[in-house]
């Protein structure tokens, strides 16, 4: 294999960190990817594990009660000076989600990264973002739409087609398996978006194929409680689903008992869907790919992690913006 076997892009969109337990966050301009070299013999695993748990780290971490109210995050005169008239704040607070997304759209262009003939696909990036104030100007606009987005989906159901939908495209993103397209203005051709984690599709030197770095041969995913939620077959790929924290504990369980406690070199490694959150047809999600000791706490470093915002089309959910990754 190449020594382009991994990947870490980070961005800063807001000067903020997670407070995700030893998710360190370090943030670079918006208009600036990075690209360190890993060695595809970092890591002491074969499987790729992959965990979605309950709303922890940069999202809500408990349920709000059912009381009929919805947080009021835009006021009548706020939204007498968004010049929308006699509308109701909900219909208000919709219309601003789509001005901060066209706002985007202008703002951005597409950067294609590959360097080589594997696929490395597409990178939206603001290259007009040229001063510091203009990209702390863009950091915010992304930190209201996530925030807009966080306060109105925080009592909203993720047990729906929607949800299913959500959480399918992050999983396939996540294993290497199938990437999002980019969100574009209606008629415009969609372009794919990059790998997610350690999925990227690398040279293999010995063979002259393209193949994808780290998938392993098996998948096993910690969901939030969901009903019914289904993934397509993957040929050389087994996938396991399991729910919600007692899920998360019996992945555990079922990787420690097997090995012995002497082993100090094994490492548990997944991936976490840390905050799923959807309102409307626009969605936040937060990921987090952490390595665990068997007592559970998390090494220092990790596999990274990321913030996206998707934005639905039809029954496709869409990328939008990278809103921040770490690694």
């Amino acid at each position: 294999m190449t020594t382009r076997n991994g990947r870490r892009l980070v961005r800063r969109v807001a000067f903020r960190d997670c407070p995700e337990r030893h998710a360190k966050l370090t943030f670079e301009g918006m208009s600036v990817w990075v690209r360190q070299v890993r060695s595809a013999m970092s890591f002491p695993f074969a499987g790729a594990v992959f965990a979605l748990g309950a709303l922890s780290g940069c999202g809500h971490s408990r349920p709000v009660p059912d009381n009929g109210l919805r947080p009021r995050i835009l006021t009548n005169s706020a939204v007498t000076l968004l010049g929308r008239g006699p509308q109701n704040e909900l219909e208000a607070a919709l219309e601003l989600a789509h001005d901060y997304r066209a706002h985007l759209l202008r703002a951005s262009d597409f950067t294609d990264i590959g360097q080589d003939r594997c696929n490395d696909g597409w990178l939206r990036a603001f290259p007009r973002d040229s001063t510091d104030s203009m990209r702390e100007a863009t950091a915010d606009l992304v930190d209201k739409f996530e925030k807009l987005i966080q306060a109105y989906a925080v009592d909203a159901p993720l047990d729906t087609p929607e949800g299913h939908e959500l959480l399918r495209t992050v999983v396939l993103w996540e294993t290497g398996i199938e990437r999002p397209k980019w969100d574009v203005w209606s008629g415009k051709a969609g372009r794919e978006a990059i790998a997610a984690g350690l999925t990227e599709e690398v040279a293999d030197a010995a063979t002259g194929r393209c193949s994808v770095h780290a998938r392993g041969d098996t998948a096993q995913y910690v969901l939030p409680v969901l009903t019914g939620l289904s993934l397509p077959p993957v040929h050389g790929v087994t996938t396991r689903l399991v729910f919600g924290d007692r899920g998360l504990s019996a992945l555990r369980t079922r990787y420690w008992t097997p090995r012995d406690v002497r082993d100090s070199s094994a490492i548990l490694a997944y991936t976490r869907v840390s905050a799923a959150m959807l309102w409307k047809e626009y969605a936040v999600v937060t990921v987090h790919r952490p390595m665990e000791h068997r007592d559970g706490a998390a090494l220092s470093t990790s596999n990274g992690g990321g913030t996206y915002i998707f934005h639905r089309v039809g029954t496709s959910w869409l990328l939008l913006v990278i809103a921040r990754s770490w690694g």
